[in-house]
């Protein structure tokens, strides 16, 4: 007998974007870190490559109690290799051993990931992300993009974006940003909505600022999911995204009604995966897989960069939601000590 007085019970939460690679340097812990924020479903965002795939496949799915499902990366080492920066010639991409990876584990991948960055993808501009397109098109898959410090205007990226197609850290002010110089959402985000790319809040360390954020949701331009980018550079770090109840807890400050915000943690990514008869929900016949939020009352500082970064800006907010509970296939996988 549980007594959740004064709690949320919402179906177990899912950190649509993350990195749990245990071989990758900023690979989290993935059971203690999610069970602790209510997550139950991860989806790591590109850690592993074709060429990394297999060896990180045994650990998803035999070796922890988070579901997890990967993107895999365009590049052949995915993120192995950090610092060192994955390889994006898109001459390099092995399009046949992609392919092949896809149909060896049929239903294991959410897409294909790509980060698009200036310093990742150097001289070869948008050739990196036409390619990726063009590979995921022949496949029958979306991609998912990282949008931070683009090549060229994020517009040039959103245009090129089709339908189940996901932009991530749509929020960032690294470079060209969502926003045009009169602080308006740029109109490609809007036709892009309309014909279904999906925006992805997932903030990390530097995928954030208030000053592209405030403006976008005070035009109710929207996540259609929260998520946190979280590796362990930011994990559990103050003031930055922490884990995925803090990100809850940082969006509901923001404007964001608290129903709203939680459908952007399970309902709305539980759909972009074609999941939503298992996770992401509370119906019968589901995963049984439940987060337990108690909010609290709490002097808290979010912000969008780290404390030690010069250029950080910090809000003051007096309400989180604090985990009491989660649990996973119908068992306790996390109890606060109180609770």
């Amino acid at each position: 007998m549980v007594d959740a007085a004064g709690c949320y019970v919402t179906p177990g939460l899912i950190d649509h974007h993350a990195h749990v690679y245990p071989l990758m340097k900023t690979g989290i812990p993935s059971e203690s870190l999610c069970f602790s924020a209510g997550v139950t479903t991860v989806v790591d965002a590109g850690s592993t490559g074709y060429a990394t795939y297999e060896g990180y496949r045994n650990f998803i799915q035999s070796e922890t109690l988070v579901q997890i499902r990967p993107y895999l990366n365009i590049c052949a080492t995915g993120l192995a290799t950090l610092p060192h920066l994955e390889n994006l010639d898109p001459d390099s991409f092995d399009e046949g051993r992609i392919a092949e990876i896809f149909a060896k584990f049929p239903g294991e991948f959410e897409g294909l990931k790509i980060r698009t960055s200036k310093n990742i993808v150097k001289d070869f501009g948008f050739r990196p992300l036409d390619k990726t397109l063009e590979i995921a098109e022949k496949i029958g898959v979306p991609v998912m993009v990282h949008c931070t410090n683009p090549p060229g205007p994020l517009g040039e990226v959103i245009r090129r974006l089709r339908p189940g197609d996901v932009l991530t850290h749509m929020y960032q002010n690294i470079g060209p940003t969502l926003l045009d110089d009169q602080k308006k959402v740029i109109p490609e985000a809007y036709a892009a909505r309309k014909r279904g790319v999906i925006f992805e809040a997932s903030d990390a360390r530097a995928h954030f600022s208030f000053e592209v954020s405030e403006p976008a949701i005070a035009q109710d331009f929207l996540p259609d999911i929260i998520a946190t980018d979280i590796t362990q550079f930011s994990m559990n770090q103050r003031p930055t995204s922490f884990n995925l109840a803090m990100q809850l807890s940082k969006y509901t400050f923001l404007g964001i009604d608290f129903y709203e915000a939680l459908r952007r943690c399970t309902e709305n990514p539980a759909r972009v995966m074609g999941r939503l008869d298992s996770i992401g929900t509370l119906a019968p016949g589901s995963d049984a897989d439940v987060a337990i939020l108690k909010p609290i009352e709490w002097e808290n500082e979010f912000g969008d960069r780290p404390y030690y970064d010069p250029e950080r800006q910090l809000r003051k907010g007096k309400l989180l939601y604090k985990p009491m509970m989660t649990i996973k296939n119908g068992k306790i996988v996390y109890r606060d000590m109180l609770f």
